[in-house]
C-alpha cells in the first residue's frame, strides 16, 4: 500500500529520466534490428540467410543461427518497447495521482478540514487571530469522512498503479537468459491482463468439483475477454501450473463428482444441463488461452510445455488413482488442445510421447466377471470396462467423447499444418503415420446417455471421431493447409509433403477394404492437392524408379478404388483431376503436344477401373443406385491451384459432362462389363479432345481422330491399372 507521505513527497524526475533513455534506447535498438540509413541489420542478414543456397550442415546449424539470433533482436526491441510502456505509463499515472492528491487536500483546507503529513483527516481548528470576528462553521463528520474516503481512493489507485508496473517488469525480468517474445501495448491493458490473470488463477486453484456455476461463468467470461492476449495467456498457465491446469480442467468436467458434491445434493436438471453448457464454453476458451501461451519462448513456459508432456501418462483426476476417476494428461491436454494453434514444436514433442504411450500400453484384456469379453490390441483409454470409466471429458458432439485424446491432438494438428506435416513425416523415434494411419485400432468414444436405453458402444455404427479429426490432420500435413480456415488458399508442396502423400498411400492401401471411411474424402482432397503427381503417375506407362515425380501405381489404385466407394469422395478426387487434365492440356508444354492428349485419356481409364473394382466390391451395398449427389468444387476449392480462365471453361466443360453421365449410369454400372464402362464417359473424353484442340491450334487432326486417340490412350490406361496389384478382379 502507498502512504500519504509516500505519494506526497514522491519525486519523478528520474522515472522520467528513465523514460527518455528507454526511448533512445528503442530508437538504436530498432536500427539495429530493423536496419534504416544503409546500416547492417538483423533483418538484413536474416534476409541473406534465406535467400542463400547453403549446402550440407551450413542448410541447418548457421542458417538456424541466423535467423534465430535475427528473432532474438525483434524480442530485445519488443521488450524495450514494453518496458518503455511501463515506466511511461507509470510516470503518468504517479503524476495524476500525486496531483489528485494535493487538488484534495487542497479543497479539503478549504472546509477547515486538516490532513496532516500521516494522512490523518482531522476538523481544523483557526486561532481567534486568525478568524477575528468571521463565524467559522466548523466541518461535518460527513464531510470529513468523505475527504478520508477521497485521499484512500487515490492511495489505493497509486499503489494499484505501483503494483502493476513492478508485476509487469518482473514479466520481464524473470528470465536468466533471453527476452520475451510477447510485451505490454499499453499500462491500462497492462493492468487488466494482471488483475484478470490473478482473479482468474485464484477461481482455477479452487476444488473444481465444487465451483459453482456462477463461479465458472465468471472464470470463462475472464477468458473470453483476453483473446491473443499472449501476457494474459502465459500468466494463467503459469499461475496455473502444468500440473494445476490438468487438475482443474479434469476435475471440472467431472460431472459425476460436482453432481454428488456436498453429499449428494445435486442441483436441477436445468443446473446439468447449464453445467455442460458451461464446461464446453471452458473448454474452448482455455484452450486457445493455453495455445497463445504455447508460443511463448520464455523459460517459464518452456518448463511448463515439457512438464505437460511428461504428464501424459500420469492421473490428473481428482481420484488419486481409482478406477472410476482415473484421467490421464494425455485425455485431459487432448481436449484442450481441440481450440486454437498451438506451437509445432510442443505439438510434436507431445505427439511423439503420445504415440509412445499407446504403442507401449496396447495389449489384450479381459472385462471383470465370469462373463468378461476378451478384447484384444485395446488402448490404454478404453481398458477398463464400461461401467468403471468417466462417462465424458468433451461436451459437444455424441459420438465424441473426449476419452481417446488422440481426436483432440488430430484436430490441434489440422491446425497448424506445419506441425501436421512434421508429425506425419516424422520416423524418429517411432513412425507416427504407421501408428495413426494403420497400426492403430481406435474405439467408439460415444457418449454413453445418447446410445439409448439398454445400448452400449459396440452398438454404434456412426462415422468415428477419431478418424474424422485424422482425416483433417492428414489433410493438412499433406497439403499444408488448414481444412478449417475457408480463406486459406494452396501452398508450395515441400519434400515432407511428398513425404506425406507416399506414407499415405502406403499405409492406407495396406489396410485394403478396412480403409476408414471416415477417411475417403480426406484422402480425394490430398490427391487433388498433389493432382500433377496424381495425373502423372495414373497416365504412366510403365513403372520407372528414375521417375522422381512416379508414385508407386499399385498403391494409388487401391486407395483410389477406396475413395470410390463413396459418391462424394468420388465426385471430389474426379472433379479435382478433371481440373489437373485440362490445367495439364493448357499449361504443360511437353517435347510432345500430343503427351497431354494420352496422358488425360490414361487418368480416365484409370480412374475407371478404380471405380468399377469400387463397385464390384460393394455389388450389394444399395448406395450407388441413389440419386448422383455430388454438388460441386466448394469442398476442394481450397486445395487446388488456380488456372486461367480458358483453363477454367475447359474445366467446367470436361466436369459438366462426367457428371451428366454419372447421373445416367449410376442404375446400370454394376451389370456392365469392365471393358463397356467407357460408354459412360465418352461425353468426358470428347470434351477432354476439344480442350487439347483449343489448346493446340497449330494442330492437323480432326475431332474424330483426337476423340478416337484419347478414347485408345483411356482403354490402353484401363488396361495397365487392371493389372495393378492395387485391388479389384
Amino acid at each position: 500500500m502507498v502512504t500519504f507521505q509516500e505519494l506526497n513527497d514522491l519525486r519523478l524526475g528520474k522515472l522520467q529520466a528513465a523514460v527518455t533513455d528507454w526511448q533512445a534506447m528503442i530508437d538504436k535498438l530498432v536500427k539495429v534490428a530493423d536496419g534504416g540509413g544503409g546500416a547492417v541489420s538483423a533483418a538484413d542478414m536474416d534476409r541473406k540467410a534465406k535467400a542463400a543456397d547453403w549446402k550440407g550442415q551450413n542448410a541447418t546449424v548457421t542458417k538456424d543461427f541466423v535467423t534465430v539470433t535475427a528473432r532474438e533482436f525483434d524480442d530485445v526491441v519488443t521488450v524495450a518497447r514494453s518496458v518503455h510502456t511501463i515506466l511511461s505509463g507509470a510516470h503518468s499515472k504517479l503524476t495524476k495521482h500525486k496531483s489528485d492528491l494535493a487538488d484534495a487536500v487542497s479543497r479539503a483546507a478549504k472546509k477547515n478540514i486538516y490532513v496532516n503529513d500521516k494522512g490523518m483527516v482531522n476538523a481544523a481548528v483557526p486561532s481567534p487571530q486568525a478568524a477575528g470576528n468571521a463565524k467559522i462553521e466548523p466541518p461535518t463528520q460527513a464531510e470529513i469522512d468523505a475527504v478520508a474516503r477521497e485521499i484512500s481512493t487515490i492511495l489505493t489507485a497509486a499503489a494499484e498503479t505501483d503494483s502493476t508496473a513492478a508485476t509487469a517488469l518482473r514479466f520481464h525480468a524473470k528470465d536468466k537468459h533471453g527476452f520475451e517474445s510477447n510485451g505490454f501495448k499499453s499500462f491500462d491493458a497492462a493492468q487488466k491482463s494482471i488483475d484478470d490473470s490473478d482473479e482468474l488463477v485464484a477461481l482455477g486453484k479452487l476444488d473444481p468439483s465444487k465451483i459453482t456455476n456462477e463461479q465458472l461463468e465468471r472464470f470463462n467470461t475472464l477468458l473470453k475477454a483476453h483473446p491473443n492476449d499472449p501476457v494474459f495467456a502465459e500468466r494463467v498457465a503459469l499461475g496455473l501450473g502444468p500440473e494445476g491446469t490438468l487438475k482443474f480442467f479434469a476435475g471440472a468436467v467431472d460431472l459425476d463428482s460436482w453432481e454428488n458434491r456436498d453429499g449428494g445434493t445435486a442441483g436441477t436438471r436445468e443446473d446439468r444441463e447449464k453445467r455442460m453448457e458451461l464446461l464446453g464454453t471452458l473448454e474452448k476458451q482455455l484452450g486457445t488461452t493455453l495455445a497463445t501461451a504455447s508460443h511463448s519462448n520464455s523459460e517459464g513456459m518452456e518448463a511448463w510445455k515439457e512438464r505437460v508432456v511428461a504428464l501424459g501418462g500420469e492421473d490428473v483426476g481428482n481420484g488419486k488413482g481409482t478406477s472410476q476417476t482415473r484421467v490421464y494428461g494425455f485425455q485431459a491436454m487432448s481436449n484442450l488442445m481441440r481450440h486454437g494453434k498451438y506451437e509445432g514444436e510442443f505439438l510434436n514433442d507431445y505427439g511423439n510421447a503420445l504415440v509412445k504411450f499407446e504403442k507401449e500400453n496396447t495389449g489384450d484384456v479381459k472385462d471383470p466377471g465370469p462373463g468378461g469379453k476378451r478384447r484384444e490390441d485395446v488402448l490404454p483409454w478404453d481398458k477398463l470396462p464400461s461401467y468403471a470409466k468417466i462417462d465424458q471429458l468433451h461436451y459437444g458432439e455424441n459420438n465424441d467423447a473426449g476419452t481417446d485424446p488422440m481426436t483432440g491432438f488430430m484436430k490441434a494438428l489440422a491446425h497448424n499444418p506445419d506441425a501436421a506435416t512434421d508429425f506425419f513425416s516424422s520416423t524418429d523415434p517411432q513412425d507416427n503415420a504407421q501408428h495413426v494411419l494403420k497400426d492403430r485400432k481406435p474405439f467408439n468414444d460415444v457418449v454413453p446417455d445418447s446410445l439409448g436405453y439398454g445400448k452400449s458402444a459396440s452398438d454404434y455404427t456412426g462415422p468415428n471421431a477419431s478418424y474424422e479429426a485424422t482425416g483433417d490432420a492428414l489433410v493438412a500435413a499433406a497439403t499444408g493447409v488448414d481444412p478449417d480456415d475457408r480463406s486459406a488458399r494452396p501452398v508450395e508442396h515441400t519434400g515432407q509433403h511428398r513425404q506425406v502423400l507416399d506414407s499415405s498411400l502406403k499405409y492406407l492401401s495396406e489396410r485394403g477394404d478396412d480403409f476408414p471411411t471416415e477417411l475417403r474424402d480426406d484422402m480425394a482432397i490430398v490427391l487433388t492437392n498433389h493432382g500433377d503427381v496424381v495425373h502423372h503417375s495414373a497416365s504412366a506407362l510403365a513403372d520407372d524408379r528414375s521417375d522422381a515425380k512416379l508414385l508407386d501405381r499399385d498403391q494409388l489404385l487401391e486407395v483410389s478404388k477406396q475413395i470410390s466407394r463413396d459418391q462424394n469422395a468420388y465426385g471430389m478426387l474426379n472433379e479435382g483431376l478433371n481440373r489437373e487434365m485440362v490445367r495439364d492440356i493448357h499449361e504443360d508444354n511437353p517435347e510432345d503436344p500430343k503427351e497431354t492428349l494420352q496422358r488425360a485419356g490414361g487418368t480416365v481409364g484409370f480412374l475407371e477401373q478404380a471405380r468399377y473394382q469400387a463397385l464390384t466390391t460393394d455389388k450389394d451395398d444399395p448406395s450407388w443406385e441413389a440419386k448422383w449427389l455430388y454438388h460441386g468444387f466448394g469442398s476442394i476449392a481450397n486445395f487446388v491451384p488456380g488456372v486461367g480462365d480458358i483453363a477454367q471453361r475447359g474445366i467446367d466443360a470436361a466436369a459438366y459432362e462426367w457428371q451428366m453421365q454419372e447421373q445416367e449410369r449410376i442404375d446400370t454400372i454394376q451389370q456392365q462389363d469392365n471393358k463397356e464402362t467407357f460408354k459412360g464417359r465418352e461425353q468426358q473424353l470428347q470434351a477432354l479432345a476439344d480442350q487439347w484442340a483449343e489448346a493446340n491450334p497449330q494442330h492437323s487432326n480432326s475431332r474424330y481422330t483426337l476423340t478416337r486417340e484419347i478414347g485408345a490412350a483411356a482403354f490402353d490406361g484401363n488396361d495397365r491399372a487392371s493389372g495393378l496389384k492395387g485391388g479389384g478382379e
